[in-house]
């Protein structure tokens, strides 16, 4: 067992982004992106805290919450999580990395191989969405990583037979400014009554179905002139 021989002390609001803790789900969902550079700055415990916590609310089968979350700080062990994800060496720069994991030995008891194969994944998504989103709103960013190799990451953390990794999660503070990506339109995705029946007048319809485009692509026309001003910045 791990045991912090100095707590950290100090207000969360201490160590977040005023702004960004003020944003609303839609800003959150609509502004998140997947960041790959970060900035060499520790991030404080207790924001940690609030983003793992997140993880813990998130909806599970039957309520088993199977998920369990590997905090890592450690240069080594980060150098080798990077190595077992495809020679990603970028994550190990992230200051912390949460690898997130499925036990699956209950949820098989009482869903079988359709528990272990499909609603174990499905509650560790729902998990590492709300832990995403509320990095992002805490001014912190991630990325969602599935492509490792799964015995690697084991031997790298430590993990036990009966527990599969999901996905490894290097958090840190952006360097970086990703603009948003192109999205499909809603009446490409979204069907009425049976599967490809589309809705030929979806605006109408649902009436106001672009609340996330409109707030992304406001962001996006700031994108450029930060991204330019990080670029000067890391010159001097």
């Amino acid at each position: 067992m791990f045991i912090m021989s100095e707590p950290e002390t100090g207000k969360i609001e201490d160590s977040v982004d005023k702004e960004k803790v003020k944003m609303t789900v839609f800003e959150a969902v609509s502004t998140r992106r997947s960041i790959r550079k970060f900035t060499s700055q520790d991030v404080p415990m207790q924001i940690l805290g609030v983003v793992l916590d997140a993880g813990r609310y998130a909806p599970s089968a039957g309520n088993l919450q199977n998920w369990r979350f590997i905090l890592v700080k450690e240069d080594g062990i980060r150098q080798r999580i990077a190595e077992s994800a495809q020679q990603q060496m970028w994550i190990a720069q992230a200051p912390i990395i949460i690898v997130v994991c499925a036990e699956t030995e209950k949820i098989s008891m009482h869903y079988g191989v359709r528990g272990e194969r499909l609603y174990s994944v499905q509650n560790c998504a729902a998990a590492i969405q709300n832990m995403l989103l509320t990095a992002h709103s805490l001014g912190l960013a991630s990325t969602w990583i599935g492509a490792f190799d799964e015995d690697m990451l084991r031997r790298a953390v430590n993990i036990p037979g009966n527990v599969r990794p999901q996905a490894i999660l290097p958090i840190g503070y952006p360097d970086e400014v990703v603009p948003s990506p192109s999205r499909y339109t809603l009446e490409n995705v979204c069907f009425y009554g049976s599967y490809g029946n589309r809705i030929s007048n979806i605006e109408r319809v649902l009436q106001n179905p672009k609340v996330f485009d409109k707030l992304g692509g406001f962001i996006s026309g700031i994108v450029k002139p930060v991204q330019e001003s990080l670029k000067k910045k890391k010159k001097k």
